[in-house]
C-alpha cells in the first residue's frame, strides 16, 4: 500500500460484515493466479485495514486493481475497530472482483503478502486461512 499510495495513512483494523473472503477469478477471465475478493455471506465477516487516502490515491488504486476490468470499486459500511472510545460504523471504498467468480489458486508470493498484511495489522487469520483452504492452499 505504501508504494501505491505514499500519502495514505493507516488508521487501523476494520471489519466488513455480511461478507466472506474468497480467492477467485471472474469466469470470463483467462486462467491464471487467483486474487482476494469479498462475496456476500450472511453472518460472516472479513477483517481488514482502514486507510485515509491522499489526493490521487484512488486513481492509483483503480489502476493497480485493474478497475473496472477485474475489480469494481464500491463504498460500503464497515466497522472501524480502531475508533477512539470503541468501534463505529464508517463508509469505506473497497474493491470487489466482478462476477460471476470461479475459485483460482494464488501464487505463493501472493499468499505470503496476504499473511503478512493480516499479521502487520494484528488481524485474525481465520477468514484468510479459510479462503486459502478453499483455494487449495494449506
Amino acid at each position: 500500500m505504501r508504494r501505491r499510495c505514499p500519502r495514505g495513512e493507516p488508521l487501523g483494523a476494520a471489519r466488513l460484515g455480511g461478507h466472506a473472503l474468497r480467492i477467485a477469478l471472474p469466469l470470463d477471465h483467462p486462467p491464471g493466479q487467483g486474487f482476494a475478493t469479498v462475496v456476500p455471506a450472511p453472518g460472516a465477516f472479513v477483517p481488514g485495514a482502514l486507510f485515509r487516502l491522499g489526493p490521487g490515491d484512488l486513481a492509483a488504486l483503480d489502476a493497480y486493481e485493474d478497475c473496472p476490468a477485474l475489480y469494481l470499486r464500491e463504498e460500503l459500511p464497515v466497522e472501524d475497530l480502531s475508533a477512539p472510545g470503541g468501534s463505529r460504523e464508517v463508509r469505506a471504498a473497497l474493491y470487489r472482483m466482478r462476477g460471476p467468480l470461479r475459485p483460482a489458486r494464488p501464487r505463493p508470493d501472493y499468499v505470503q503478502t496476504l499473511r503478512e498484511g493480516y499479521t502487520d495489522f494484528g488481524l485474525p487469520l481465520e477468514a484468510l486461512e479459510a479462503a486459502l483452504g478453499e483455494a487449495g492452499i494449506p
